[in-house]
């Protein structure tokens, strides 16, 4: 036994090494880059600089929910679809540029066969984080309208209400959200975004 160890001893040491490249990496990632980069995790990209989408649970109930109410929305009105955190690449000449809004609300007239999107959808839902700004959440909507969206609902789990907004108007909803303009006949109850109540139920029961 001392003489195997002894021999291992005497070995010289195989340590891997890792080249870094020359160069610095870009001051401005492109999509492809940051793609790769991001190794699967949601994000946005903002002026060449990745934001990563790290919904807190708060968040990814909200988006659970309102993305559930929708689809058995559209299962009885087939008027569009719902889609979750769906990539949008806004400008064909700007490649360090990309947004993903939580839920991507599309009518049938705007589908395309195209991988990401290349217009907003008609209604663009952001899920209000708790360390996001609104400053940046109202100039988000600027750039959905700019794009091509027609309402854009922000959806505050904090307020528990949803701010509806239009390129000319903002107003809370706390109690029944509808969309006509968009989604005939939808009505939803906003307290159902933020909570179950079987779930509220077997909590306080503990």
């Amino acid at each position: 036994m001392a003489e195997i160890l002894e021999a291992v001893l005497e070995e010289p040491l195989q340590v891997e090494t890792v080249a870094w490249p020359e160069s610095s990496p870009p001051a401005k990632l492109t999509w492809e880059q940051a793609s790769k980069l991001a190794q699967g995790k949601p994000f946005e990209l903002i002026n060449g600089r990745i934001q990563y989408k790290m919904a807190d649970d708060k968040h990814a109930d909200a988006q659970a929910r309102l993305c559930i109410a929708l689809g058995t929305y559209f299962k009885t009105n087939p008027v569009g679809l719902v889609r979750t955190e769906y990539t949008l690449r806004l400008w064909p000449d700007k490649p360090h540029e990309g947004r993903v809004p939580d839920l991507s609300v599309i009518l049938n007239e705007n589908l395309k066969e195209e991988r990401y999107g290349s217009t907003a959808p008609d209604l663009a839902i952001e899920i209000v984080s708790r360390d996001d700004g609104w400053a940046d959440l109202f100039e988000k909507a600027e750039l959905y309208f700019e794009k091509g969206s027609r309402l854009v609902w922000f959806v505050d789990p904090m307020q528990k209400g949803v701010m509806v907004v239009t390129p000319e108007d903002r107003k809370w909803v706390k109690d029944i959200l509808v969309c006509p303009e968009l989604l005939p006949g939808f009505t939803l109850n906003v307290l159902e975004i933020f909570e179950w109540p079987s779930v509220a139920q077997s909590v306080a029961a503990r």
